[in-house]
């Protein structure tokens, strides 16, 4: 006598039919001497399992199924917002620290001090500048790719695993920026790029003052004339090495 199944001793039957089969492809994915065996289990001739097997090696094919591409990146988009904040904060901590421990010793009034003090000030606007130069630069290449990605015409190899990948699409820019060097013309006025101004010319200003015999209008002019080549001669500098990453990859 044919015995039949419940429902529910059905569902638990495709349950473990589909378990096994999970478990089958993650022993099989381990050694590359399994291939074969891979290849029996997904012809097999039961029109339950080789479905199952069929679905699973599909959803396996692709890491992020493209209809998720839009989400992924916006959470990589907040990340690079959150970087942002961190890299501003520790901007302020660093100079924080020079700034206490250069009106410290200010009242000794040697030059060689305030050069040190100065410069060093400097580097930490200038190295924190181009941190946060790659953070803006990679939130609008991720923008560009959720653009990409709601008109469908985004492939999964450009789908980055971070905001800032080594190799991007070719051009990104183009069309999507004002310049290659800032999307918009307001992004100049904002935090990640006033803040690394504004410490730069100071320090450059108390350089200029006390290593030079300019008068305080001139030490003024001078000293954001020059920040702002060196913060412009960064981003040239930055945007031309990184053009040639960008040739790696085409659209």
């Amino acid at each position: 006598m044919t015995k039949h199944l419940r429902p529910n001793e059905r569902q638990c039957g495709a349950v473990a039919e589909v378990k096994s089969c999970l478990a089958a492809f993650r022993w099989a994915a381990t050694s590359s001497t399994n291939l074969r065996w891979t290849k029996r289990v997904s012809s097999d001739p039961s029109p339950q399992r080789s479905s199952v097997c069929r679905n699973l090696m599909s959803d396996t094919i692709n890491d992020v199924p493209p209809s998720e591409y839009t989400t992924v990146i916006r959470e990589m988009i907040r990340h690079e917002n959150d970087l942002t904040n961190h890299r501003i904060m520790w901007l302020l901590v660093g100079e924080g620290f020079i700034a206490n421990a250069f009106v410290s010793v200010v009242k000794t009034g040697e030059k060689s001090t305030h050069l040190l003090f100065s410069l060093g000030g400097l580097l930490i606007a200038l190295s924190a500048f181009v941190m946060l130069y790659r953070s803006y630069q990679a939130r609008g290449y991720l923008r560009y790719l959720g653009m990409k990605a709601k008109q469908g015409r985004l492939r999964e190899e450009h789908l980055p695993l971070t905001g800032w990948p080594s190799h991007r699409i070719k051009g990104w820019r183009r069309g999507f920026w004002v310049s290659v060097w800032f999307g918009e013309i307001r992004d100049l006025f904002e935090p990640w790029l006033l803040l690394p101004y504004v410490f730069a010319s100071l320090w450059m200003i108390s350089l200029l003052h006390t290593q030079t015999d300019l008068n305080i209008a001139s030490v003024l002019i001078l000293g954001m004339i020059l920040s702002t080549g060196i913060l412009s001669a960064s981003c040239i500098a930055m945007v031309r090495l990184q053009g040639e990453e960008d040739e790696s990859t085409e659209e």
